[in-house]
């Protein structure tokens, strides 16, 4: 096929083969456990380490595959392709950005927030302890801010990269994510998109000037709770690109053989999953934002009319399968909630084929004190949705008798 096609097609045949000769070829990629080749000569063993799959910890094999077919997702039409590198979870991707991008003279990474908990405590502690310095800036909830001009606020010569995510987690917002990489390269700094909620089938943040877009393999790209992994891209007119395979083989966070041959089958149906959890999402959103046990519905767009043009500005294909509902009754109707689901289950994770709940206070913002979270807007009565592929009739029925369970305490 000449020309682009559309996302969902590529996934379907990510990693095909071609059966161009007799007995054809496995129509599914084969699986390469070896950790490491043997050679005939020093002429031969001296060329392949100049590859990648000498050692299993250069990425060769099935990391490369997988690799190919996120090159092929977030390449915008009409520009040069990224680079890549799978690792070992979405935490080790954001670990392998930061690498390349601080100095000495640039040292601080500005944080948007609210965000997974997970990214503030990785900069701020490990990361923090061998130097790096964090600043975070808190998008209110509401519209009317515009997300450039405070991100500017925050910026200097001392900042290495700007941290975002298009839709916020647990708080679900919009973010004005092409503001914020046009303020941070007036300063000189870089923009990380963590893309993990909007996958290439919603969203390209290359083509809204992202230098390095991260996602977590885990959740929806993969889709069925059974791989951790992440992957970096960068733009190719990035400097840190030169770097990346370098960094990469000396950090050993590439991703395992066979989390890279299960993200691949999963990346197959991320399109037709990802289709299907938006427009039951959409729904789920219209239809809760009735009920009176809930306080709030965050959902992009249903923040006022500011929040609907810029989540249709960004997200004009689907704004992704992720909802947080705030509970009337704090942390108890919260339990009693999840207690009345049927077949919904509680999850410290997303992007399950299935629809999942998990609550932001005990998993991804634990690290945070009440204080700190009551400051981001995230209440003890928070229950963050991750809406899967099932009838939206059946999704209603089951979170309808919930509610009747936590409104009767």
């Amino acid at each position: 096929m000449s020309g682009p096609v559309d996302p969902s097609t590529s996934t379907a045949r990510a990693g095909l083969g071609v059966g161009d000769t007799g007995d054809g070829v496995d129509l599914v990629a084969p699986l390469t456990l070896a950790s490491v080749r043997a050679y005939a000569d020093l002429p031969s063993v001296d060329e392949a380490m100049e590859g990648r799959n000498s050692y299993r910890r250069y990425g060769g094999g099935n990391p490369q595959r997988l690799e190919e077919a996120m090159i092929e997702l977030e390449t915008v039409p009409g520009r040069a392709a990224p680079v890549a590198r799978v690792t070992s979870s979405g935490q080790a991707a954001l670990l392998l950005a930061t690498t390349l991008l601080v100095t000495p003279s640039r040292s601080r990474m500005v944080v948007l927030r609210p965000c997974y908990g997970g990214t503030e405590s990785l900069l701020a502690g490990p990361l923090g302890n061998l130097g790096v310095k964090v600043t975070t800036v808190d998008v209110p909830a509401g519209g009317g801010v515009d997300h450039g001009a405070i991100v500017a606020a925050a910026l200097g010569p001392d900042v290495a990269a700007v941290v975002t995510e298009v839709i916020t987690n647990p708080l679900i917002g919009v973010v004005d994510m092409p503001a914020v990489a046009a303020a941070a390269h007036q300063s000189g700094a870089a923009c990380i998109v963590d893309s993990t909620f909007t996958p290439p089938f919603l969203f390209q943040p290359f083509a809204h000037g992202a230098d390095l877009v991260i996602h977590s393999l885990t959740k929806y790209l993969s889709g069925h709770s059974d791989v951790i992994g992440g992957v970096l891209l960068i733009d190719a007119a990035n400097p840190a690109g030169d770097w990346l395979d370098a960094h990469s083989r000396l950090l050993g966070c590439t991703l395992s053989p066979f989390d890279s041959w299960l993200a691949l089958r999963g990346l197959r149906t991320a399109g037709l999953r990802m289709e299907r959890g938006s427009q039951n999402a959409a729904a789920l959103a219209s239809f809760l934002a009735e009920r009176p046990e809930i306080a709030a519905v965050h959902y992009p767009g249903m923040r006022g009319p500011q929040d609907a043009a810029l989540a249709q500005r960004l997200l004009p294909r689907g704004t992704g399968a992720m909802l947080s509902i705030d509970l009337r009754g704090g942390g108890g109707a919260a339990d009693a909630f999840i207690r009345g689901l049927n077949g919904i289950r509680l999850a410290p994770s997303l992007g399950d084929v299935a629809t999942t709940v998990s609550y932001p206070a005990s998993t991804s913002h634990r690290a945070l004190s009440p204080q700190q979270r009551a400051a981001l807007g995230i209440t003890d009565g928070l229950v963050r949705i991750s809406v899967g592929i099932e009838h939206i009739d059946d999704l209603k029925a089951e979170f309808d008798a919930a509610l009747v369970a936590a409104s009767a305490g």
